[in-house]
């Protein structure tokens, strides 16, 4: 009955018997007062009035004769709004005289819709109507427009519907633009408002003590938010997928954000957290990509694992003291993150923390930094160089790139360093996950025979790596390790290597390993149909 066109009072009284509803509870509901004989019209108002899910209550019975039932006075005395259709049958029926007259002896809102533009109003009347607020033209001139402008004005409360449970909000039925969370209610139950997508402002009272996970999720018109400071609790995903957020508020320095609890607000720019949240757990905050600049809570001591990846508008993050650790994948795909200002207290950088940082130029590791992650800046492609504090003592720079302290390992070689060759230093025994991935300016490497590993994806996606010659002392060769080594013609890869990750050389289309017959690389070769042959 979606697109039903009545074409007589008859089909326009059946449809709204049969689909729409009069509301006989006790929540807030719309009163509509209008003449039978213009039902047709009223109906394709009516449609869109319940398909907006107001309530609403109307006499469906005919207009018989003078009297004035008591269940109408009933009726209005109980109502929160007065929708009046107003026509030249309208304002010439006792009837509908009678509901006029008595919503203003209850002191009720008058929402007058116009069937016509012009209508000769009965002077008992014109007082009443003469200065109720009113939408310009009228139903007849312009059916979507005029009837979308008078659902913004009716009143909320006739719209949404709540149940609250023993202090906590478990469901909210239908949808509105504004709602304040009611007064006995202390708690915003899981998924309460999920996928309410008309709502824009939720005012969240003092009584409120913690929002369930996925309460708001989905919410995707919903822009602004303060969270007051008796809330002590956010679940996890609580907003996430709210894509029109633009601000948040917190005001509890106890306030625990749980996981993904802004994830995907992808319109979130303005985040102000109380000074003394202390964590920040994993997805808080991940993929808000209008996210520019956020000061952190002084007090922060957890950043949680991918708490800020995909914020690819974030350009500077300032670590604050307290903090000792950056989980997985924290900043990771921060397109437009340049600075980073790591506290010498950082302990661990986790692996992937600043993947595809892609406009990290330079970073400086603190005295304090024991551990990084495999792959801590893989796919910083405009990364010229990594300072390490001269008193650390487990990693240094040289030139820029990263080793352990006694250089035993080759941490990453900053992929925007402009050199076509690189002699790796004869101290290392490890070149590790992801160490020169992407750096397509080199041509040509020298590995050195103290070389017994070559990690995940270490030469990945070295573009103009031209060959590379393995040392007898490598005897493990990890997944990925030289995928996407386009220009490669060829690898010469000695017998002592026995172990075999995947996708060791996928997308080498153009390269010929060069090994020993009966070796376990010819064999390896052949499984994987790669062209080899032996050494001249």
């Amino acid at each position: 009955m979606e697109n039903f066109v009545p074409e007589t009072i008859a089909d326009a009284e059946r449809y709204m018997s049969k689909e729409l509803t009069a509301y006989e509870g006790n929540e807030p509901y719309i009163f509509v007062s209008y003449s039978h004989r213009d039902t047709m019209q009223v109906c394709r108002v009516m449609k869109i009035i319940e398909r907006e899910k107001f309530r609403f209550w109307y006499d469906d019975t005919m207009e018989i004769g003078e009297d004035f039932r008591e269940e109408l006075r009933v009726r209005i005395e109980n109502c929160s709004a007065f929708l009046l259709f107003i026509s030249a049958n309208s304002m010439g029926s006792k009837y509908c005289g009678m509901e006029i007259i008595t919503a203003f002896k209850y002191n009720k809102k008058i929402y007058p819709v116009y069937l016509t533009d012009e209508v000769v109003i009965p002077a008992p009347l014109k007082m009443i109507l003469e200065n109720v607020q009113h939408v310009k033209g009228s139903v007849k001139s312009d059916l979507e427009k005029y009837t979308k402008k008078l659902v913004s004005g009716l009143p909320v409360e006739t719209m949404r519907s709540l149940q609250v449970e023993d202090g906590v909000l478990v469901a909210c039925k239908d949808g509105s633009v504004e709602l304040t969370i009611p007064q006995d209610v202390n708690v915003i139950g899981k998924a309460a408002f999920k996928n309410c997508e008309k709502l824009e402002e939720l005012h969240i009272g003092e009584q409120v003590r913690a929002i369930e996970r996925e309460a708001c999720r989905g919410c995707k018109s919903l822009k602004r938010l303060v969270l007051p400071s008796s809330l002590k609790k956010v679940g996890e995903s609580a907003f996430r997928d709210c894509i029109s957020m633009e601000s948040i508020t917190t005001n509890n320095d106890e306030l625990e954000l749980g996981e993904r609890t802004f994830e995907n607000c992808a319109s979130l720019s303005e985040i102000n957290l109380s000074d003394g949240i202390s964590e920040l757990y994993g997805g808080v905050f991940n993929s808000c990509k209008s996210l520019i600049h956020i000061k952190l809570p002084a007090k922060l001591n957890i950043l949680g694992e991918s708490s800020f990846a995909d914020c690819s508008s974030l350009e500077d993050i300032d670590i604050p003291e307290p903090v000792t650790k950056l989980d997985d994948m924290v900043f990771n795909g921060c397109l437009s993150l340049r600075t980073v200002n790591l506290k010498d207290r950082i302990t661990k950088i986790g692996k992937y923390a600043f993947k595809d940082c892609k406009s990290l130029e330079t970073i400086f590791i603190p005295r304090s930094v024991q551990s990084i992650g495999a792959g801590a800046f893989r796919g910083c492609s405009n990364l010229e160089e990594i300072v390490v504090d001269g008193h650390n003592r487990s990693f240094k720079s040289l030139n820029g790139i990263l080793f352990n302290k006694n250089k035993s390992e080759l941490v990453c070689y900053p992929a925007k360093i402009a050199a076509n060759h690189f002699d790796i230093p004869d101290s290392v025994a490890t070149i590790s996950a992801w160490a020169l991935c992407e750096c397509t300016s080199l041509e040509t490497v020298t590995i050195p025979d103290s070389v017994t590993e070559i990690c995940e994806g270490a030469f990945y996606g070295c573009s103009s790596l031209k060959h590379i010659e393995l040392p007898e002392s490598v005897v493990r060769i990890d997944d990925t390790a030289f995928h996407g080594c386009t220009a490669m013609e060829y690898a010469v890869v000695p017998d002592s290597v026995k172990e075999f990750g995947w996708g060791i050389f996928s997308g080498c289309d153009n390269l010929t390993i060069i090994c020993s017959d009966d070796s376990a690389v010819a064999k390896y070769c052949e499984v994987k149909n790669i062209p080899h042959r032996k050494k001249l």
